[in-house]
């Protein structure tokens, strides 16, 4: 998140906040949030999440276009976290500040956890769960219209890391703009049709699901696009893979695992042709630079964790040498 806009945020926007939803702010506990303000409380004895925009960063209604599609998922059988109306009756609440705004959300929290990250990689039946309602959903995704007169979410090339990169990337590093708006030219030629493209989580990882009993519950759509169906697939593979220092023999045989199971559970509910499959090294790539642009954003260079060193270091050789993410197998 923005610094400027973290700044923003004051208790009459919180309690303003809160209060639309029957929240007390005293209530409120911070969970953090990287690009919104995120909060526990609870109402009617439920625990819960509120959410809090700057304009800047997602519109009112681009807010309601998210909740919209969460509500038709969750209509057809999607466990996802729910969306809470506010006092008077409404998806999302505009709160003003100045001549912009906040927009507030609130959702039911997920019940379960977190799933422990060995557990995520290796549990063959927790993955195939995770391909399951990400196929289920693809196969909703491809059903769904916006209704007229509704707001509809933006393509994937609209998302702001990629449009305000050549901003986030500082001097030291302005040599890999020229390879990213290659790649980002080359990507939107390929062919879009009901089947592989449409509105997609797009941002399906370890940290945006809770597991509870036999089955896994998705929340913080914040980032669904209208995108390749196969983006959604390469998200949890990018984050399911482990480091190159880590060993290529286990960095390889992990992703495959990952993917063969996760793949295993999607083709129950969805199939993709080969075609796409053979692409998902392309939305690795993409993913590679949605983090790498966020990275630049947000993190003190100067300062950086281990992990997040290598991933600049290793998405700046992948850039320059046209490498591939993974070397596994996709069919």
């Amino acid at each position: 998140m923005d610094r400027a806009i973290r700044a923003l945020l004051n208790n009459r926007i919180l309690e303003e906040s809160a209060g639309k939803f029957g929240f007390h702010p005293d209530d409120l506990t911070d969970l953090g949030g990287f690009q919104n303000f995120v909060y526990g409380a609870h109402r009617d004895a439920k625990h819960c999440v509120i959410r809090i925009a700057h304009s800047s960063h997602r519109s009112l209604a681009m807010t309601e276009a998210e909740l919209n599609w969460i509500s038709y998922l969750m209509n057809h059988g999607v466990r996802a976290a729910a969306p809470i109306r506010s006092i008077e009756g409404k998806w999302a609440a505009r709160i003003n500040s100045g001549e912009d705004y906040f927009v507030a959300t609130a959702f039911e929290s997920a019940p379960g956890a977190k799933l422990d990250y060995r557990i995520y990689t290796e549990d063959s039946q927790w993955v195939r769960r995770l391909g399951r309602m990400i196929g289920r959903i693809h196969a909703l995704t491809k059903a769904y219209r916006v209704q007229e007169g509704s707001p509809r979410r933006c393509d994937w090339y609209e998302n702001h890391y990629l449009t305000r990169i050549s901003s986030y990337v500082p001097a030291s590093y302005e040599h890999v703009l020229e390879p990213i708006q290659r790649f980002l030219g080359e990507i939107r030629l390929l062919p879009q049709d009901p089947d592989s493209y449409g509105l997609i989580h797009g941002d399906i990882q370890l940290g945006n699901f809770h597991a509870h009993q036999d089955g896994l519950t998705l929340f913080d759509f914040d980032e669904c696009e209208y995108n390749w169906l196969a983006a959604d697939i390469a998200n949890p593979l990018f984050y399911a893979t482990p480091l190159k220092s880590d060993g290529v023999e286990l960095r390889n045989a992990t992703a495959q695992r990952f993917y063969d199971n996760l793949m295993e559970g999607y083709c129950r509910e969805n199939t993709l042709e080969t075609y796409w499959l053979e692409r998902i090294p392309l939305f690795l790539r993409l993913r590679e630079i949605l983090v790498y642009s966020g990275a630049f954003r947000s993190l003190d260079l100067n300062n950086l964790h281990p992990w997040s060193k290598e991933m600049l270091d290793t998405t700046t050789s992948n850039l320059m040498n046209d490498l591939p993410y993974l070397a596994i197998r996709f069919k």
